[in-house]
């Protein structure tokens, strides 16, 4: 920055002293031109020889009017001088002559002139002997009028002259002070210019010396540079070169590029050389270099770069720097961080494992607790009526009535064992560590079992079964967990129904699928509680007041679909229907 504002400041002189030169040089010119037309001889405006010529005019009429009083002189005398007199007068009343006059004050004496040259006229025209005295009577203003116009036009004309020569001096030394300020700016653009020549002597020897370094600097330096021209002939090729690809300097300058060796005419190098003569540099690193009878290649990084002269690009220059060190280091670094992850990965796949053993333990003991929390009731709660009637009945309970009780005991026992197999096979299998059990089974057989449960343990409620399936109600599942299932929506259909009124399951098929809906009578669910009423915890607005964990239905649906079924809300129906799907068994596994 700071070299360009000198370089900026000793351009403004010479630049000033140019501009000076040439505006006191036009102004000069300006001053001479107009000293020049001012000098002209205007010769309507010599007033003096005009006045004159007038003059001598009237007194030589006057003179030959006399003449012819006395007879020595005719009429046609008298006519020439008249005519001689008034071309006279006419040339003083017309034009410049006039406005001459004009401006020293005789245009009224002009006028008056004018009427009398109109009566003299007719006088000569008639003139008889006698008549000369009041001729020259009427020509005697003529001659004052003359003499007086001329001795006011000289002294007007001195004037003139003389305001003329005070002009001519003021110019004449407004030039003299131009040229002394274009001697002046000619002083300065000759110093200027000595000092441009003797710096520009200095850079020259500087860049001799300059040239000369870096011509030891490229053949002393590490890396291989070459420079071409803009048809890509090398021009410069150093020590360091001949040493990367066996070449020396007499066999690649002068030749193209391609020619030198193989290297040059890749793709890579051929697009960094292309791009140097647009005027961009770019950069290649570790491009593999073959050399001529090398089993190995050499790697070398390579810089390309633009050669200007100012604004025009002569050639490129290319800059090639072994790396074949960096690029072994970089190989064993690859080769070191690749092992390195392969033992992280392997070690996370065991964390992974762990983690995922982890977290299928913790996810069996959730779903076995939410499990017993909501479904072991039931069982427990008919155990629990059983025995509570043997202990009211005590000794008057008959042997037929304590078998009787201790069986549905035992029943409600049994069907909680086989809950709880069945609960942790359902965590299990949602955990991912088992896979569905299903085998043939009566779906009626189930839910007679089911509904005979629920009538015990909800007396107030009618529970009634209808059998709309067509031929055999045989279905492909796991029992326990379709028992499960029934047990779950029966229950949610009662809760939900209103008091003493009836829960209806009705069993019926198709081609391929047996379904079980279970209906009450209850308020319709609303569309926007529809999209989550099997989501794990959620309970509807309607379960205000009424107990409950908010999962049986989200596990009725997850035990549905181990089974390759479905649990689905009925729609347009009255009431709430929940439809339960499983597949039909048609004499063997499907």
């Amino acid at each position: 920055m700071k070299h360009f504002q000198n370089s900026t400041l000793r351009l403004i002189l010479p630049l000033a002293a140019v501009v000076a030169f040439a505006i006191l040089l036009t102004f000069s010119l300006i001053r001479m031109f107009e000293i020049e037309n001012a000098m002209r001889v205007e010769a309507e405006q010599n007033m003096l020889w005009v006045l004159h010529q007038s003059e001598v005019a009237a007194l030589r009429l006057t003179e030959t009017a006399a003449l012819a009083d006395l007879g020595e002189a005719t009429s046609d005398d008298l006519s020439l001088r008249f005519d001689i007199l008034v071309s006279r007068f006419t040339l003083l009343n017309a034009g410049p002559q006039r406005r001459f006059l004009e401006k020293i004050g005789f245009s009224d004496d002009l006028d008056h002139l004018s009427e009398a040259l109109a009566s003299i006229a007719s006088l000569i025209a008639g003139f008889t002997p006698g008549d000369g005295g009041p001729l020259r009577v009427s020509l005697a203003p003529f001659s004052r009028l003359f003499g007086r116009a001329a001795n006011a036009a000289m002294i007007a004309e001195w004037d003139e002259q003389g305001g003329r020569l005070e002009i001519y001096r003021d110019q004449l030394r407004q030039i003299i002070a131009s040229l002394i300020g274009m001697m002046v700016a000619g002083g300065i653009l000759a110093v200027t210019l000595v000092l441009a020549l003797r710096q520009t002597r200095q850079r020259n020897r500087m860049l001799r010396r300059e040239r000369d370094f870096s011509a030891l600097l490229v053949s002393s330096s590490g890396e291989g540079i070459l420079a071409v021209d803009r048809s890509t002939r090398c021009t410069m090729w150093n020590g360091a070169m001949t040493k990367i690809l066996g070449t020396t300097d007499e066999e690649a300058v002068n030749r193209p590029l391609d020619r030198i060796a193989g290297f040059f005419d890749t793709t890579v190098v051929r697009r960094g050389i292309e791009r140097a003569l647009h005027g961009e540099t770019s950069r290649q690193m570790l491009q593999p270099l073959f050399r001529k009878g090398a089993n190995e290649p050499l790697y070398v990084d390579l810089r390309f770069f633009p050669l200007r002269n100012e604004k025009d690009i002569l050639g490129a220059i290319l800059f090639i720097n072994d790396a074949s060190d960096r690029h072994a280091v970089q190989q064993k670094n690859t080769q070191d961080r690749d092992r390195l992850e392969e033992l992280v990965a392997e070690r996370t796949r065991e964390l992974d494992d762990a983690l995922l053993r982890e977290r299928s333990a913790g996810e069996i003991y959730r779903n076995f607790a939410a499990m017993i929390s909501h479904q072991f009731r039931t069982p427990l709660a008919v155990a629990d009526s059983a025995l509570q009637r043997l202990i009211r009945r005590g000794p008057h309970a008959k042997p037929d009535e304590i078998a009787e009780r201790a069986d549905r005991a035992r029943g409600a026992i049994a069907g909680l064992t086989r809950l709880v197999e069945s609960t942790l096979d359902a965590a299990r299998l949602d955990a991912g560590q088992i896979g569905a059990r299903r085998v043939e089974c009566d779906l009626s057989e189930i839910v007679r079992t089911v509904c005979a449960r629920q009538r015990e343990t909800n007396p107030t409620y009618r529970i009634e079964i209808q059998c709309e399936a067509s031929g055999s109600s045989a279905a492909f599942y796991d029992p326990a967990h379709v028992e499960q299932i029934l047990e779950n929506l029966l229950s949610n259909g009662i809760k939900y129904a209103a008091p003493r009124t009836s829960v209806s399951v009705v069993l019926h098929a198709d081609e391929q699928w047996l379904y079980c809906d279970v209906c009450n009578t209850g308020q319709t669910i609303p569309d926007k509680e529809r999209a989550h009423i099997f989501d794990r915890n959620y309970r509807g607005a309607n379960s205000v007041g009424i107990t409950g964990t908010g999962i049986g239905l989200f596990m009725a649906r997850a035990l549905a679909r181990m089974q390759g079924g479905d649990i689905t809300l009925q729609s347009d129906v009255v009431g709430v229907t929940f439809r339960m799907k499983l597949l039909r068994f048609k004499g063997g596994l499907t």
